[in-house]
C-alpha cells in the first residue's frame, strides 16, 4: 500500500512541475500526444477536432460522408453544399450532434474536418471520419491508387 501511495505521490508531482514549468500548455501537449498513434496516419486530431487531408475527387468525398452518416444511422440536421465547399451537421438518436466541412483546396486535393464541439461526442466524431475514409476507399473513385 506504501508503494501505491507513493507512485501516486510522484505522478502528482511530475503533473504539479509540469503545470508549473509549462503553464497551460502542458495539457495541451498531453491532449495532443493522446490522439497520436505508433506510425504515420493521415488523420490528426486535437480536441475534439479531427481532420484529414485527402487525394479524392469533391463529389466523391461528399457521397462518402453521406454514405458514411448512412451507414452509422446517422439523422441529417443540415446539409449545405456549395462549389468548393460542403458542410454538413449530423445527430444521433440522442440529439448529439457532429459538424462536418469538406474544402476543396485544389481539384485533386480535399480537406475534411470533423468537429464534436466543445463538450460533443469526441468517439462519434472520430468513429465518423473513420467511415467516411472507408468509403472514400471503398468507392473506387479515390485518385489515391
Amino acid at each position: 500500500m506504501a508503494k501505491l501511495i507513493n507512485c501516486a505521490r510522484a505522478s502528482l508531482a511530475l503533473i504539479v512541475f509540469s503545470i508549473v514549468s509549462n503553464g497551460c500548455t502542458s495539457t495541451l501537449i498531453v491532449g495532443g500526444m493522446s490522439t497520436a498513434s505508433s506510425g504515420a496516419t493521415n488523420v490528426s486530431g486535437f480536441g475534439t477536432k479531427v481532420e484529414s487531408y485527402q487525394i479524392a475527387d469533391y463529389k466523391t468525398v461528399i457521397g462518402a460522408t453521406l454514405q458514411a452518416a448512412k451507414t452509422l444511422a446517422l439523422n441529417v440536421e443540415k446539409e449545405t453544399i456549395d462549389i468548393d465547399q460542403a458542410s454538413f451537421r449530423f445527430s444521433d438518436n440522442n440529439d448529439r450532434t457532429v459538424d462536418v466541412i469538406l474544402d476543396q483546396r485544389t481539384e485533386t486535393m480535399i480537406y475534411i474536418k470533423v468537429d464534436s464541439g466543445w463538450f460533443g461526442p469526441l468517439g462519434m466524431g472520430r468513429l465518423l471520419m473513420r467511415q467516411i475514409l472507408a468509403e472514400l476507399g471503398t468507392s473506387g473513385h479515390s485518385l489515391e491508387k
